[in-house]
């Protein structure tokens, strides 16, 4: 059985993921804050973790260090409403493998998450980049403006952006 660490502080959300992936067959720790996934690593180094990119006591990237400090061959899936292109960076600079945003239905987090237990390419920048800047179009419903506002960036800048994005190898 696959062991999963979940690391969100909204409760009702967090509720909702365990009884969504508990029937996949993971083995689930849920936490809300950086201290509590601190405290869970200190017993067990997960398979997987699903770590939320804010969180009420510092940033979901401090969980994600600390992931790759005590369980490197943890697989880490950072979750965020809120995220920009920097903060995906950040989070795959650091070790994660993924950076989802939400809202995620049930079936796209658990292709996300057995995506994660495969043998991982090598990606360079540009593709990082092009993925996250996609995947939040995708989720604005290609809406442009709303798209950089979530990123953070001009609308004119996005739009270049997605001009130059290099084609998916």
């Amino acid at each position: 059985m696959t062991s999963l660490l979940i690391v969100e502080d909204d409760d009702a959300y967090r509720s909702a993921l365990c009884r969504t992936l508990a029937p996949q067959h993971f083995d689930i720790t849920a936490v809300a804050t950086v201290n509590e996934a601190r405290a869970a690593l200190l017993l067990a180094a997960p398979d997987l973790a699903l770590v939320d990119l804010k969180l009420p006591d510092g940033s979901g990237l401090a969980v994600v260090l600390a992931l790759a400090a005590s369980a490197p061959a943890c697989r880490t899936l950072v979750l965020s409403g809120q995220g920009t292109i920097p903060d995906a960076v950040e989070a795959l600079r650091l070790g994660a493998v993924d950076f989802l945003t939400k809202p995620i239905g049930g079936a796209e987090l658990l292709a996300a998450l057995q995506d994660a237990l495969e043998p991982l390419p090598a990606e360079s920048l540009e593709q990082v980049e092009r993925r996250h800047i996609l995947a939040v179009l995708q989720a604005c419903g290609g809406n442009v403006t709303e798209a950089a506002r979530r990123l953070g960036l001009y609308r004119r800048t996005l739009q270049r952006k997605l001009q130059k994005l290099p084609k998916h190898r």
